[in-house]
This record gives structure tokens, sequence and C-alpha cells, in this order.
């Protein structure tokens, strides 16, 4: 399955997306890809999210 990118327009400032960059359209742009990165919460943001900022290993597990 291939994407069409002339559907779909960069999320940062509307011009035509060329690709999909952590999880958004975006042109080719490097300030719209960095913004993109911080949208998604930089390294692991998904992941920090999902969590709600508390840690992967439970504390119990770490005192042993």
């Amino acid at each position: 399955m291939t994407i069409d990118f002339d559907q779909y327009s960069c999320e940062f400032c509307g011009k035509k997306s060329t690709n999909v960059v952590f999880a958004a359209f975006v042109c080719g742009d490097p300030e719209c890809v960095e913004k993109a990165r911080l949208a998604r919460g930089g390294p692991g943001g998904h992941m920090k999210k999902k969590i709600n900022e508390a840690p992967i290993t439970p504390i119990d597990l770490l005192k042993n």
C-alpha cells in the first residue's frame, strides 16, 4: 500500500507533504521535521505519554 502525498499537506506549514515523520505529514523542511519531533514528545515521547511520566520499571521491582 502506498500513500498518495498529494492528498496531504504539511501539518506545520501547509505546504505539500512529502513524507511522514514522527507520525506527522511533513514537507521536507528541517524546521517542520523538528516541530513534528517536538510535537511527538522527543525521543520516546509516545511512550512517556503512554505511561504518564511514570518509570517503566515498577519501583517495587527496583528495591530487590
